[in-house]
């Protein structure tokens, strides 16, 4: 009730709301785990996210003169769910402010009081990548939205220090300086990035470097460069980090050229890295090259971890008509001699879309999923029905038992 109370005379106070967003969606659906033998109707998943702002302010200050300072910040009266499966938590009123800049300047050079920068990071990976999913009581996997791509970020091994930021005539740079005079503890730290220099017709250049010198944490130094080079007819670019830290290297390279109707990717890095998260795979090279050998064709061939586990794969994409594309795959690694093969269909129209797709591999495993989704059938709902299974193998004799059947879901959502 005082929580209630409290909003209200906000209300009151201010006389009027401004609603920056209010959206919401509720999601259930009934299943069955053809292995577990689960069944029934999955947890009910309901999201909710509101942002209403009863006042924002934005503060500014700026001097005059050759040299001045300028100051700028904002200031949110509002409150909003930042978890959207708990709505709980609007009953809480927030204050968020913010400092967007803080910088003495001058002519074409500024300094920014606020924090230093992270190191320069130009290079990622456009193979590689993992995928974040969530699953619910029957086992489902749902919300596969979150992709990282394969990283060596400097940042993970050249800690920042509270420092300024400084620029001068497009140069980007900052300084960062902690320590104890008494305990003779220190922690330099340092980032310098260029602009983009254009070194010839269609042909440009950037570079960054970072570096720490610490009593305590282990110093780093970091370099970072990319070049391009683009015309009406092609274009290529090479990008790389390059990291030194306690006597060891740690770098990526990422290569890309288009020459239509070809386009080819190269990474190399000397560990694999996702969101600043090391893998065991070190030395990790991998290759893709797509294409367009007809108008509605499309060829895919793709060389992952070829140092290594030297994963090989093709696929080939065919548009038959507007509505109906076909797919077909397959791969082999050769380190393990493990092969797979498969295939896949989408129908997409106005109110409808049905896919297929399977793929058998080696181990005798064979994965097999389809669905079918609409968005019109029901207006404002989004009615679907779906089959995965990801291991269907062979049914052992002895027990006449097949562990690995799949799951069938059937789902509606409804948002606003």
């Amino acid at each position: 009730m005082k929580k209630i109370s409290a909003v209200l005379l906000v209300l009151v106070l201010v006389g009027s709301v401004v609603f920056a967003g209010f959206t919401g969606s509720a999601t259930t659906g009934f299943g069955y785990n053809l292995d577990s033998g689960a069944v029934g109707f999955i947890k009910q998943s309901q999201a909710v996210s509101v942002d209403v702002s009863f006042l924002s302010v934005v503060g500014t200050a700026k001097g005059e003169g050759d040299v001045y300072a300028e100051i700028n910040a904002t200031l949110d009266f509002s409150f909003d769910n930042a978890d959207a499966s708990n709505t709980n938590n609007i009953d809480s009123i927030d204050i968020d402010w913010e400092f967007t800049s803080a910088k003495i300047i001058g002519d074409n050079w500024y300094v920014g009081i606020l924090e230093s920068l992270d190191a320069p990071n130009f290079a990622k990976s456009a193979i590689e990548n993992q995928k974040r999913s969530t699953a619910n009581d029957l086992g489902y996997l749902f919300d596969e939205n979150k992709t990282d791509w394969a990283d060596v970020q400097a940042s993970k091994y050249i800690g920042k220090a509270q420092g300024v930021e400084v620029g001068y005539a497009d140069y980007v740079g900052s300084f960062g300086f902690v320590g104890n005079l008494k305990n003779e503890t220190y922690d330099f730290y340092g980032t310098l990035a260029t602009p983009e220099y254009e070194l010839g017709d269609g042909l440009t250049l950037k570079a960054g470097a970072s570096g720490l010198l610490s009593d305590s944490a282990a110093n780093a130094i970091s370099g970072s460069v990319k070049v391009a080079y683009k015309t009406d007819d092609y274009s290529a670019s090479v990008a790389s980090d390059l990291v030194y830290q306690s006597e060891k290297l740690h770098a990526d390279v990422a290569v890309n050229a288009v020459i239509d109707p070809v386009t080819v990717d190269v990474y190399f890095a000397t560990v694999e890295s996702y969101n600043k998260v090391n893998t065991a795979v070190e030395n990790l090279l991998s290759v893709k090259a797509a294409a367009k050998v007809m108008d509605d064709l499309t060829l895919t061939l793709t060389g992952k971890d070829l140092v290594n586990a030297q994963d090989l794969s093709l696929s080939a994409k065919y548009q038959v008509n507007e509505e109906l594309a076909v797919s077909a795959n397959g791969g082999y690694v050769i380190d393990t001699e493990a092969w797979k093969a498969g295939a896949s269909a989408e129908y997409k129209t106005a109110d409808y879309t049905a896919k297929v797709g399977g793929t058998y591999k080696s181990s005798k495993k064979l994965a097999l999923n389809a669905s079918i989704e609409s968005t019109t059938l029901i207006p404002g709902a989004t009615l679907k029905l779906a089959y995965a299974g990801d291991d269907l193998t062979e049914v052992d004799p002895a027990t006449e038992v097949n562990g690995n059947l799949g799951q069938i879901l059937a789902s509606v959502k409804i948002a606003f």
